[in-house]
Order: structure tokens, then C-alpha cells, then sequence
């Protein structure tokens, strides 16, 4: 089975400051890794190195058949990340937030598909509300609606489960099912370890900015 990242001796230092330590990590195409650790562990530095908004400090790592740091424009082009405190602007509605993500990728969505997209994820009477009114839980569900617009290869979700109703962790764990079954590769960081492994073929724990052992 081919890998969508390939990582070999991972090493992140900000400063003085080492957050990740020659991490090991594989994650094979079609397949859900869940990413567990207490804050400060790395989880979310890793996460940013394989989405490209980082670069290693040392180490080899490869995303989607690509070396970085080279490749970067080719990998987002067929990967997405959806941070822990999301990013929406502020001044545009729902449906303006999704085309303009739209077209940073590349592609024109209708103005029906935008509109599908929000009612995937129970936002359709939001639509037309500038976002600066919208809850957390309802910002994140427009990460999630962002994630469904275009066919991805692999998905990282950094928090994904944080600040959603019981509702809105159904929708990501429906997300979820809907990549695996596709053959995107999923990476889950989570605190919520029940939510988090449900799906995993895969369990990698951080500790100290090292990944320990992991289990299936």
C-alpha cells in the first residue's frame, strides 16, 4: 500500500526549543491515524509539517509522493488541513467564505453547490450572515463544509471535535467514513480519544515530541 506521508527522523526546534524529536510516522493511503498526546507534545507542529506550513528542522519527509520542502503547491492542491481554531473572514457570509476558499484551490463552485455544501453541515440558515456573528461551533462546522468542496487525498484534522454539539461531532465523524471509504488518508490530532480512535486503523502517541509505539 502506498504511503500519503512518509516520515523518517522528524526533528522541529523553534529557538531553544525542540517540539518534535526525530519522529517515525507512516500513514498509508485509505487509512485513519489518530494522533494522541498531552498539550506541548507536537501534535499540532506535526500536523503543520506535513501540511506544508512548517518546514522540518531536520529529518525526510514526504507528503503525497512529494519530498519537502519542494512540491509544496502540488501537495496543497490535493490535501487539506482544518487548524484547531479554523479560519473564516470575519466580514464575509457563509456562502462568501466558501467561494473564496474555492477559488484559492482553484475552482469555480455555483452558487448551488456552496449553498449544498452549508446545508451538509446544518448551516443553511446562516448562509447569508456574516461570519463575525457565528458561533465557534458553527465556524467549525464551516471548516467542515470547506473540507467537502473538492476531493482530497489526504485530510488533517488538528481538534476537529472541540467546541461541537453532539450533532456537530456526528457530521465529523460522518466526514470521516465518507474519506476512508474514498481512499483519502485521514490524520486525527485530538484530545477526545474516544472520538479520535473510532475510526483509526492506526494509534500514534507523542510524548516529549517523540512518537511511541504505535497500536492497531
Amino acid at each position: 500500500m502506498s504511503l500519503a506521508v512518509a516520515a523518517e527522523g522528524v526533528t522541529r526546534r523553534f529557538g531553544r526549543r525542540w517540539a518534535l524529536r526525530g519522529v517515525d510516522l507512516a500513514v498509508p493511503r485509505g487509512t485513519v491515524v489518530a494522533l494522541l498526546g498531552a498539550n506541548g507534545t507536537g501534535k499540532t507542529t506535526l500536523l503543520r509539517l506535513i501540511s506544508t506550513l512548517l518546514r522540518p528542522t531536520a529529518g525526510r519527509l514526504e507528503v503525497l509522493g512529494r519530498t519537502l520542502p519542494a512540491g509544496g503547491d502540488a501537495i496543497r492542491a490535493r490535501a487539506a488541513f482544518m487548524t484547531a481554531g479554523g479560519h473564516a473572514y470575519e466580514e464575509l457570509t457563509g456562502v462568501e467564505n466558501l467561494r473564496f476558499a474555492a477559488r484559492m484551490s482553484g475552482t469555480e463552485a455555483a452558487a448551488d453547490d456552496l449553498r449544498g455544501a452549508l446545508a451538509a453541515v446544518n448551516l443553511a440558515g446562516a448562509a447569508d450572515v456574516p461570519v463575525r456573528a457565528w458561533s465557534t461551533g458553527m465556524r467549525k462546522r464551516l471548516e467542515l463544509a470547506r473540507l467537502g468542496l473538492r476531493p482530497l487525498e489526504l485530510v488533517l484534522l488538528d481538534e476537529p471535535f472541540a467546541s461541537l454539539d453532539e450533532d456537530g461531532v456526528r457530521l465529523v465523524h460522518e466526514a470521516v467514513r465518507r474519506w476512508r471509504a474514498a481512499g483519502t488518508a485521514v490524520v486525527i490530532a485530538s484530545h477526545r480519544v474516544e472520538d479520535a480512535t473510532r475510526h483509526a486503523d492506526e494509534i500514534v502517541r507523542l510524548v516529549g515530541g517523540r512518537a511511541a509505539a504505535a497500536t492497531r
